[in-house]
């Protein structure tokens, strides 16, 4: 889960629609789903704009997740959403401490925790009603000790039950003895740990049977190696790299685009304005976010038709495009 809310938090029906599963996204998935099976530490490094968070967002049901922890009234297709979520997506502060590291962590865990708890407990409501409708099929019984009315004896039926337990009492015991279903912790803006903070992780990975993905800038890498402490427990280091240009290809010629984003119908078809667009980006997926949407002003100031390559060029000239 995200590491807060409040009450601009995005709702159900809000939720991005724009993700794409790329190639570099399922790598990042099979990563993660490694250091998920081995619980291991995990270094994954990215310049900025490739789609780390967006990723890490996707694999760990960051969104619906906010969501639902928002939702005053969550419907049951809601809960859907969210149920069996074992994957924690926590971006620190800029400015962060140890101590609210742990402290956040342990709220986005335990909110998982009361996941699998309502999941339980959704499950036995379930049960109840199926043992009321048997209930309801088998024939009433007589009662062990009848009773004497107007000098006869009277046997007095009563309604055959099945054995159940007590659900409210069940449930308390379920909310205090839950396990905790975490078993991976995505740490985006990883380059914001300082050295204190980075051994109030390495805490939480050894006294928890979790992995830990870390996800920070090229050099993360070689920046924890000076903690031996910390870097003698990765297992795993993926490089997350820009979209190939046969990616962006087929975004576009699927007729792609970020939502609020209007091209012409046709999308992008021409060969020269699909190069084009492959050359200026160079595969960075926020580029590419923002070159389609100087695009779109311009087809629309000037009533295009078509995008060629004289149009992705007027909209480069227009973007600030540097490193980060």
């Amino acid at each position: 889960m995200g590491q807060r809310h409040d009450s601009s938090a995005i709702s159900m029906s809000s939720l991005p629609a724009d993700f794409v599963v790329t190639h570099e996204h399922q790598r990042f998935a099979e990563f993660c789903d490694a250091c998920r099976r081995y619980r291991y530490i995990g270094l994954c490094y990215g310049s900025p704009g490739v789609g780390k968070s967006l990723s890490a967002q996707h694999y760990a049901n960051w969104f619906h997740l906010q969501a639902y922890a928002s939702s005053t009234m969550p419907s049951a297709a809601d809960f859907a959403t969210v149920a069996g979520s074992t994957t924690v997506f926590y971006t620190p502060d800029v400015v962060n401490a140890p101590r609210r590291i742990a402290q956040e962590i342990d709220i986005q865990r335990h909110q998982l925790r009361m996941l699998a708890v309502e999941a339980w407990l959704q499950a036995q409501r379930v049960q109840y009603q199926v043992r009321k409708q048997e209930e309801a099929r088998l024939p009433p019984k007589r009662t062990a000790s009848p009773k004497r009315q107007n000098g006869n004896v009277v046997h007095i039926y009563e309604a055959t039950t099945l054995p159940g337990a007590d659900i409210a009492k069940t449930y308390a015991q379920q909310r205090a003895t839950m396990p905790d279903p975490t078993d991976l912790i995505i740490i985006d803006e990883a380059d914001r740990l300082k050295t204190a903070s980075l051994a109030q992780v390495r805490d939480i990975f050894d006294q928890s049977e979790l992995a830990l993905v870390l996800i920070g800038m090229p050099g993360l890498e070689k920046r924890l190696s000076r903690y031996p402490q910390l870097y003698s427990r990765v297992g795993f280091v993926h490089a997350f790299r820009p979209l190939r240009a046969r990616d962006v290809r087929e975004l576009l010629q699927g007729q792609w685009h970020p939502p609020g984003v209007v091209l012409p119908e046709e999308g992008v078809r021409d060969d020269a304005a699909l190069a084009a667009i492959i050359r200026v980006t160079g595969g960075n997926f926020r580029l590419l976010h923002r070159l389609l949407t100087q695009i779109a002003r311009l087809v629309e100031i000037n009533a295009l038709q078509t995008i060629t390559s004289e149009v992705v060029e007027a909209a480069r000239e227009s973007l600030v495009i540097g490193t980060a």
